[in-house]
């Protein structure tokens, strides 16, 4: 089997650097993020959560095996049970209405990121649309567990630990590697261009860049 995906990832790893040396992530693990950035950043994950469910409705009825369909299904539990409840636990204890969020338009950034996502979801391939979505936990993985792995201390007292968390240890490791051990599966049991699907999983890898930037633009409403 062709290992497709080292090559993606590998093509993709400076743009997760940058990441990491957003202002926004940079304050995080420092505790130094006020409370307006992070509500910025929750509410946004909120609106792009939403989709980002969409997103594997869209693909689940392009799978062909009921196998590939426990992939995605297993995968979107994960981020529901994690991510998707903490954000949830953040809003009502914060006084933030949830559905409001939900409903409203989303900043323009987020807007681009989930159109492309929904672009190759809905139209795509179930390999290119995979390759939409992918960047979201493996840069995450790629992101946090590198920072803790260089400052084991960086969860002590942060008034974001719970967050944090969510993102860091074997398992988030685990879930990751098969995620992209499944993703090269499907590169390799069906037609796709390797350049393509590398621009792809660029192009989402860019829009997160863009994201984290996002939460320290004050043009974005806060909804309560």
């Amino acid at each position: 089997m062709v290992n497709y995906m080292d090559e993606i990832i590998k093509d993709s790893i400076p743009i997760w650097d940058e990441c990491i040396q957003t202002e926004f992530i940079q304050s995080l693990i420092n505790n130094t993020l006020d409370e307006d950035k992070m509500s910025k950043y929750i509410i946004e994950d909120t609106r792009y959560l939403l989709n980002y469910a969409k997103c594997y409705a869209y693909l689940i009825t392009k799978c062909n095996t009921l196998e590939e369909i426990r992939v995605f299904y297993d995968i979107l539990s994960f981020v529901n049970e994690g991510e998707t409840s903490i954000r949830r636990e953040y809003l009502i204890k914060n006084g933030y209405n949830e559905l409001d969020i939900e409903t409203s338009i989303p900043d323009t950034e987020t807007q681009i990121y989930i159109d492309h996502m929904m672009s190759f979801c809905a139209n795509g391939s179930l390999v290119e649309g995979t390759m939409a979505i992918l960047p979201c936990m493996l840069s995450y993985d790629y992101i946090f567990n590198k920072l803790y792995d260089e400052n084991p201390n960086m969860l002590k007292n942060n008034k974001y630990k719970n967050i944090l968390e969510a993102y860091i240890g074997d398992s988030v490791k685990e879930v990751c590697k098969a995620w992209a051990s499944f993703a090269n599966e499907l590169m390799n049991k069906y037609p796709c261009s390797l350049e393509k699907c590398k621009q792809i999983f660029r192009f989402s890898s860019i829009r997160e860049r863009e994201f984290w930037n996002m939460s320290f633009n004050n043009k974005i409403e806060i909804i309560k």
